[in-house]
């Protein structure tokens, strides 16, 4: 099943391991899962109120969710402290 996973965060976590700094990703993108690959970047002028998705070459587009009937559907704002 397919899903839409909401990412709002726009930098990775960062933790130490081991006594090195590890790069977690946080905004889905990386293609090196679970570290950070600097893919994140390309998010940073991203609009707030609207809802975006990359594909696997990471081109970007704005999505418009829509319910049964074909009305728009405002999505829920609430998002986790960076």
């Amino acid at each position: 099943m397919a899903r839409i996973v909401r990412c709002d965060r726009s930098r990775p976590f960062l933790i130490q391991v081991g006594g090195q700094n590890v790069a977690i990703c946080a905004c889905g993108l990386s293609k090196n899962k679970p570290y950070c690959d600097g893919t994140h970047k390309i998010t940073r002028d991203e609009e707030p109120e609207k809802l975006y998705a990359y594909d696997d070459q990471r081109n970007r587009s704005v999505v418009q969710v829509k319910d049964e009937e074909g009305n728009a559907v405002n999505l829920p704002s609430e998002t986790l402290a960076d």
